[in-house]
């Protein structure tokens, strides 16, 4: 794959990341088992690519347990970034996860075992800046932005642990089987419930859940997959970082009035994601004048 297809197609797969959200507002399910129809798809999708690929990968015997229980950690990432677009807009809920690299400042230094980094907690004090900016915007959707903060800490720590687990495992084993157990995890609680007999999608949702699941989930994390073996890690890393921007535009777009916020809110999220883009470019600074390129 030549370099400007990489480009073109990992920009395409963001739009698609962003358009979850999207996707997230158009299905009337609740935000559980919307989650269970999501994993269940990716996974069956992902377990599918495998077979196609014949890119068999086994987990180490002894990172299964620690994998099994981050696949919990990301049904409750999903299940709380739904209900908060559902709680409150696409829009914020896309903007508040922008503190996800905050909590990374929190979290990785005690996951591997480092002191703290000044410049990502001055970073992330920004971002916090940010999120108390759109919150006085206005204080009505304080509980969907708690629970897109919720989703956005649990984004965090298992971005966090999978990053080490992808060293002694491949990333599409590992994400394999989170979702796999995401699925089981959720399934399970609608059992217990009793909520079951209630999850079942409409006409309308298996449309809109068979391309969150196959072509938000499975797709676009084969692609990305892809093109990581052609462009680099500080490219996609800025790309990515453009998603709630996308996703912005999207729910405008698509939604109309329903999704313009006051302007307060647009100066606070330009506030999170100015700080998500100047933590990459410190870090690829940094990258450079350690190889001494700079």
């Amino acid at each position: 794959m030549r370099q400007p297809r990489a480009i073109l197609l990992l920009h395409a797969t963001v739009v698609v990341f962003g358009f979850t959200g999207v996707l997230g507002k158009l299905i009337v399910l609740p935000a559980v088992p919307l989650v269970f129809w999501r994993t269940l798809i990716g996974a069956l999708g992902l377990h599918a690519w495998v077979v196609l690929r014949r890119s068999q990968g086994a987990i180490p015997r002894t990172l299964r347990g620690p994998v099994a229980l981050t696949g919990a950690l990301v049904a409750l990432h999903w299940v709380t970034f739904f209900a908060a677009i559902k709680a409150s807009t696409v829009s914020l809920a896309l903007a508040v996860m922008a503190t996800a690299p905050f909590f990374v400042a929190l979290i990785e230094p005690v996951v591997r075992r480092r002191k703290p980094d000044g410049s990502e907690m001055l970073l992330g004090l920004l971002a916090l800046f940010g999120l108390w900016w759109m919150y006085q915007v206005d204080v009505a959707y304080g509980k969907g932005m708690a629970l897109a903060l919720l989703s956005s800490f649990c984004a965090a720590l298992f971005g966090t642990l999978n990053s080490v687990w992808c060293q002694r495992a491949s990333s599409l084993s590992v994400s394999r089987l989170e979702l796999t157990v995401a699925c089981l995890v959720l399934g399970f609680t609608l059992l217990l419930t009793g909520e079951w007999t209630a999850s079942w999608p409409s006409a309308s949702d298996w449309g809109w859940l068979l391309l969150l699941g196959l072509v938000a989930t499975s797709l676009a994390f084969a692609i990305t997959v892809e093109v990581m073996r052609v462009l680099s890690p500080f490219t996609v890393a800025m790309a990515i970082n453009l998603e709630p921007v996308y996703a912005i535009f999207l729910a405008l777009a698509i939604f109309g009035r329903e999704e313009v916020m006051p302007p307060g809110f647009y100066g606070g999220a330009a506030v999170l994601i100015l700080s998500v883009f100047l933590d990459v470019m410190l870090k690829r600074r940094r990258a450079a004048r350690d190889q001494g390129v700079i």
